[in-house]
């Protein structure tokens, strides 16, 4: 039987690592995008990472999501949405989702297993470890999801840094 859940969570995942594409012909290229979408299942928010083109190492991806977010529904939380990930949050991040009170995050590909193998800036603690850490309200994590579709993001962001 198919999971209904697994295949939305496929289907926006598909839909933000598209999205997150488009940034490779910029100048400013990136494998990392997040994507927001509240309880009823309407996006809200879409970004990629703009640290290199901010000169700001807080514009991650997730980050520049929940900025947009939280301005487009007037309030710092966002109970009850779900964060998209093209990678694994950084602490960071994961960080930001908890404060903002999202309640699931799902990612793609990994930053040890994949995302790793571009610049060496490996997790000593996982998006998972620091959700399951936080007292009250947990935030769901839900790992690897359509991750070869975000491995080959990072491949053909590769290719456009070379090129």
């Amino acid at each position: 039987m198919i999971d209904p859940i697994e295949t939305m969570h496929s289907d926006r995942m598909k839909s933000l690592v598209e999205f997150t594409s488009s940034s490779l012909s910029t100048d400013y290229p990136s494998p990392f995008g997040a994507s927001i979408y509240d309880a009823e299942g309407t996006l809200i928010a879409q970004a990629y990472d703009t640290v290199m083109r901010e000169g700001d190492p807080t514009c991650h991806g997730e980050i520049n999501a929940v900025r947009k977010a939280v301005k487009k529904v007037g309030s710092q939380s966002l109970k009850g949405c779900t964060l998209y990930s093209t990678c694994e949050p950084c602490s960071m991040c994961m960080s930001t989702s908890i404060w903002a009170e999202i309640e699931t995050v799902v990612f793609g590909a990994t930053v040890n297993e994949d995302a790793s193998q571009y610049w060496e800036q490996p997790l000593d603690i996982t998006a998972s470890e620091i959700a399951n850490r936080m007292l009250g309200d947990k935030c769901t994590v839900v790992p690897k999801v359509e991750r070869a579709l975000a491995q080959q993001l990072f491949k053909d962001w590769k290719a456009a840094i070379d090129a």
